[in-house]
Order: C-alpha cells, then sequence, then structure tokens
C-alpha cells in the first residue's frame, strides 16, 4: 500500500480539489485561532495566492517543466501556503511572489529566441518592482541573467534593454521620493541588499525554524534528484529546472543572511519547491519516495501547529 499511495495521490483527477479543501480548512483554523490580518484581507490573501496555484498551471503547460499532471505542483502549493499561516495576509511577499512568477513566464519565453530585447526589458522591469517592495532581492539579478545566457537569450542589445527594464521602476520610486523630500528614506532602503542581520537563531521564531528546515530538507531531495536525472528531460526543461534550483537554494541563503526578511521571501521558496518536488514526485515511484512523500504530508501537520503555538 506504500508503494501505491503517492501514485494514487498524484495520478487522481481529485487531488487538486482535495488540497483546496484542506488548506481552506487550515486557513480556517488559523484564522480563528492566530489571526495576522483582517477576514477581508485573509480572504483577498487566499485570493492572492489561488492565482499564483493558477499560474503555476499555466506555467507548466507552457513550458513542459513536469511531464505528467500538470496540477500536482499546485496541489502541492496549496496545502504549504496552508500550513504556514503567518503569510496569510497581502504583504510584500506574496505580491513579489506575483512579480517572480510573471517574470519567470518573461525569460522562460526568451528561450533559444533571436529577439530577446522586449522579454527581457519587461521582465526586469516586473522585478524592479520586486525589488523596490523586497530590496534584498537584487542579489538574485546576476542569477537571473546567467539563466537567460544559458537560455541564449542574452546579448548586448537584451542585456542594456534589461538594465533599462530594471532602472524604470527603481528611478521614478527615487525621483519620487527626492521630490517629495524623503530621499533619507529612499537611502535607507537602498541599503537593505548590504545589511546583514544577526544569526539565524537569534532572529527568527522557533515556528520560522522548523518551516525552513522542513523545506530545505524537501529542496534537497528533490534538487538531488532533479541533478542526477537531468540527461532524461529535454534541454529546454532542463535549464528551466537548474535554474529554479538555483534561485531556491539563493534565497535559502538571503535568508540566511537576512533573517529579518524570512517572512518577505518564503512565498518564492514556496513557488520554487513545489515545482521542484512537484517534479520529483510525478515522475518517482519507488517504495523510498512514497515513504518520503507520506513523511512530507505527515510533517506538515506539526509545523502547522507549532505556527498555531508559537
Amino acid at each position: 500500500m506504500v508503494r501505491r499511495f503517492q501514485k494514487q495521490i498524484v495520478t487522481h483527477q481529485l487531488s487538486l480539489t482535495a488540497s483546496i479543501l484542506i488548506s481552506v480548512l487550515l486557513w480556517s483554523v488559523g484564522y480563528i485561532i492566530r489571526p495576522v490580518a483582517g477576514l477581508l484581507e485573509t480572504i483577498g490573501a487566499y485570493a492572492m495566492y489561488a492565482l499564483i496555484g493558477y499560474l503555476l498551471v499555466v506555467l507548466n503547460k507552457s513550458f513542459a517543466i513536469i511531464r505528467l499532471r500538470a496540477t500536482f505542483q499546485t496541489v502541492i502549493f496549496m496545502i504549504l501556503i496552508g500550513v504556514s499561516p503567518k503569510i496569510h495576509a497581502i504583504y510584500e511577499g506574496n505580491i513579489v511572489a506575483l512579480c517572480f512568477l510573471a517574470s519567470l513566464f518573461l525569460y522562460f519565453s526568451s528561450f533559444q529566441l533571436e529577439r530577446t530585447s522586449g522579454l527581457l526589458f519587461h521582465a526586469f522591469m516586473i522585478w524592479g518592482v520586486a525589488c523596490l517592495l523586497v530590496p534584498i532581492l537584487v542579489w538574485l539579478i546576476p542569477l537571473i541573467w546567467y539563466a537567460c545566457f544559458k537560455f541564449r537569450g542574452l546579448n548586448i542589445k537584451s542585456f542594456i534593454a534589461s538594465i533599462f527594464g530594471w532602472s524604470i521602476p527603481i528611478g521614478a520610486y527615487a525621483t519620487y521620493m527626492f521630490l517629495t523630500n524623503q530621499w533619507d528614506s529612499f537611502l535607507v532602503l537602498a541599503a537593505k541588499p548590504i545589511t546583514l542581520g544577526n544569526t539565524i537563531l537569534e532572529s527568527i521564531q522557533p515556528s520560522s525554524i522548523v518551516t525552513l528546515g522542513c523545506l530545505f530538507v524537501v529542496f534537497l531531495i528533490s534538487a538531488t534528484h532533479t541533478l542526477l536525472n537531468a540527461l532524461d528531460e529535454k534541454v529546454q526543461a532542463r535549464y528551466y529546472l537548474f535554474h529554479i534550483i538555483n534561485i531556491t537554494l539563493a534565497t535559502f541563503v538571503l535568508m540566511f543572511l537576512f533573517p529579518f526578511e524570512v517572512r518577505q521571501l518564503l512565498p518564492i521558496v514556496l513557488v520554487c519547491l513545489c515545482i521542484l518536488y512537484g517534479h520529483y514526485a510525478t515522475l518517482t515511484d519507488s517504495k523510498w519516495s512514497n515513504i518520503i512523500f507520506i513523511l512530507v504530508l505527515l510533517c506538515s501537520i506539526p509545523v502547522f501547529l507549532i505556527h498555531l503555538l508559537y
């Protein structure tokens, strides 16, 4: 039965419906016991995460990242957001996650195209908005450039276009702050990417440490599987998965270096992780992968309870 459990969940047509119902239940319990926002904002936040879940399906169908069960990454995502009540609000983190997905659509589309300036201009303009909301995301820009280079979509013209795109929201905001005599506040915002925090154990709550620990283990399992079986994937999907691995690992590093931004970065990690683990779960059907799948589901229960208590 253990060997069949994962396959039954992955392939069942009602898995997405069940995950949505479970997510709604978890959100309801979290709102009753430990609310982080008002009712309308909580509903709005759920709608925003539901939009992200839908866009994950569209992303996969557009670029064929997961060959089987294109909705399974959304199943994982809905459960992951349910067990983390601290992100059940509309705030910079989930807005940035939306920006991240929109940017992914654009620069993934640049794969082996001759004219990519327009795509990268808009992708980096969206990323500029994300950097205004969470400034330390500027450290991920070199990874995006590297990915576009591997996609063969980066040249001198598109590189300059990406810089101009990123500069537009930053420059507009800087101009506004200067004209309204708030330049000092802009300088504080600009200094955030080089303002390191204390050690992670001293700066974040126990619930966040437990959550990040569990997520990092799942990331290691998923990323290892992807790297070991990379040659089984099409070249395009392989590069996409490698980039998601790089972004996820870099975001974990940023969480360690800037622990005061953990809540802001968590939605990006969840988006990336559901793709990686969805890829792993849909392509494996061994006894150990089934055991890992069951453990991931079981671990979500104590993680949710810890979030409610601390």
